[in-house]
């Protein structure tokens, strides 16, 4: 059974688009193919999510030349839909706040872009989703963890 639960990310310079969760399978070239909603603080994504609706996420060994990695999970506030605009500007101050203390640097000193995933109205009613999940974006590609990276 497939559950579809979308999220849309936002962040600088990085497209949007929207992710749901898919059963976990193997795929070659030692990237996992794995539930969305599943991926933990200092995993990469050979790539980052861009337009339309992803049911899964590749997940690769950060060894391995990779576009994103995520550093925080943040949970909202639970409560009515608060809206997208006001979803974006929380999104957006809290992925900025935790940027720091997983690279070393700000944000705004930074090389590195971030996006984020954050649930929809949908998601938000029916399945109580108030996770965001902060990923580092590097579209051309880096190799190792950007915890404490400092760049």
């Amino acid at each position: 059974m497939r559950a579809l639960i979308p999220r849309i990310p936002t962040g600088r310079g990085v497209a949007a688009a929207t992710l749901a969760t898919a059963a976990v399978s193997l795929s070659g070239c030692g990237f996992l193919m794995g539930n969305a909603f599943d991926i933990e603080v200092g995993e990469c994504l050979a790539s980052v999510p861009q337009d339309g609706e992803v049911f899964n996420v590749e997940t690769i060994d950060c060894a391995e030349t990779h576009e994103g990695e995520v550093y925080a999970n943040v949970t909202l506030d639970d409560g009515d839909f608060p809206g997208v605009k006001k979803i974006e500007k929380t999104v957006d101050a809290r992925c900025s706040e935790e940027f720091e203390s997983f690279v070393g640097i700000g944000y705004n000193d930074s090389e590195l872009d971030f996006t984020s995933l954050y649930p929809t109205e949908e998601s938000w009613n029916t399945w109580d989703d108030r996770q965001v999940t902060c990923i580092i974006a590097d579209p051309e590609g880096t190799t190792g963890s950007q915890k404490g990276a400092e760049r």
